[in-house]
């Protein structure tokens, strides 16, 4: 064996050692995460206060999923809540359907908006109005895409006043349709898990903020301390942003699961997956491209190099078999095994797909890192990004949200 061939076996085994040892990591941070992440649930003694809720429910062109969005709002258990319906310059049917529940409901508003001409992007502007049209001493913003079971409301407020709370948001169950939106949703929330656990959110020590855009409370005092979605107008990803605020202010942020509580569509088909990670790759590019390449780099090695070296190796061991290519074939098949594990885990405990979209793991990493390589080529002549009907310029101002 030359010197060529030890430096390559070397330079392959340390990959994968290093690969293998991140992927466990993943696993063991995930596992950690689902097992001790609090849940939205009953408080035992509860405090019987019922501060007025205004569920604020921003929407552009949602003819298609807000009825089913404002039907499950309607039937809230929750005593004292008010709802403003905001049109957000919809061209479907969406403020006619609007207009006829606040026809049928007394305690229903509906608010028609026209995006200003300055540095407001994204639902921020619709988000803002609805404040302002509001007379709750709590703010409930969620998408017109969500679904909530009845008594989310009233749980949520329930652990607002048992913890003293300033803020809380759930952890929604993530719904898709398409198959790649299936197979690589995965993987996105495997790296959000490890990214936004509750775990590192709810410790006081920790400055991490989020929100989950489908669901969060918070107390009107404290959105205007933060600066309201004023603060966060030129955040495409707003709800992260603001959520980043609450907590680097000091406030006490609360995120739990409720997969059993609320439900949101994450992406609606692949086109729509394909913008949903534009819409996070490019402020994050934006933002430091040589970091953004490294972390494209990066992930490459950790979801597609693994095949690449198990069929390499393989190949290798049928035509010059030796031990050194069966450890690295060994080394290959551990390592793959962990990281369909880890996706198997994902999709049996956050998901709730069918488990045979664990297999589909290479597909939704192609998917991903393709995307990353793409955007690491156009980030410094194509800042814009296509998202629910609208084209935004993407500046460097952005808050990235990986």
């Amino acid at each position: 064996m030359d010197i060529n061939q030890i430096i390559f076996y070397f330079l392959i085994i340390s990959l994968m050692a290093g690969i293998f040892f991140t992927w466990v990591y993943f696993l063991l941070s995930m596992i950690k995460s689902i097992k001790q992440s609090p849940r939205l649930e009953r408080i035992k003694n509860i405090i019987n206060t019922f501060p007025r809720v205004s569920i604020i429910l921003p929407a552009r062109n949602e003819e298609r999923y807000i009825r089913r969005c404002i039907d499950s709002l309607i039937k809230q258990d929750y005593p004292d809540f008010e709802i403003v319906l905001v049109n957000d310059e919809s061209s479907d049917k969406t403020l006619e359907i609007m207009n006829e529940y606040q026809n049928s409901y007394p305690d229903i508003k509906v608010l028609s908006v026209n995006r200003p001409d300055d540095d407001w992007i994204g639902k921020n502007w619709a988000c803002y109005q609805g404040y302002l049209k509001s007379n709750g001493n709590l703010l409930l913003f969620t998408d017109a895409d969500s679904y909530h079971s009845e008594n989310t409301m009233s749980l949520a407020v329930q652990n607002i006043n048992h913890y003293g709370l300033d803020a809380i948001t759930i952890m929604p169950r993530l719904l898709s349709y398409d198959f790649f939106t299936k197979v690589t949703l995965p993987l996105l929330t495997t790296f959000m898990h490890t990214r936004f656990s509750p775990l590192k959110v709810n410790n006081p020590k920790s400055k991490l903020g989020y929100f989950f855009g489908s669901y969060f409370i918070i107390k009107r005092d404290t959105y205007e301390q933060v600066g309201s979605h004023e603060s966060v107008k030129h955040e495409i990803i707003e709800d992260g942003a603001l959520g980043k605020k609450v907590k680097e202010g000091n406030f006490k942020l609360r995120m739990v699961r409720g997969e059993s509580y609320v439900q949101a569509i994450w992406a609606r088909n692949s086109s729509d997956l394909c913008k949903a990670m534009d819409r996070l790759l490019i402020p994050m590019f934006k933002e430091n491209r040589l970091k953004s390449t490294l972390l494209s780099i990066a992930l490459f090695f950790l979801t597609i190099f693994p095949f690449m070296v198990f069929f390499l190796s393989l190949t290798l061991s049928v035509l010059h078999p030796n031990q050194l290519n069966f450890v690295i074939l060994l080394f290959a098949n551990i390592t793959l095994f962990i990281l369909m594990l880890t996706n198997l885990i994902q999709i049996s405990y956050t998901l709730f797909f069918n488990k045979v979209y664990s297999l589909g793991f290479l597909i939704g990493a192609t998917i991903i890192v393709s995307r990353f390589l793409a955007r690491i080529v156009t980030s410094n002549r194509n800042s814009v990004v296509n998202w629910r009907d609208r084209i935004y310029n993407i500046t460097s101002n952005q808050s990235p949200q990986l």
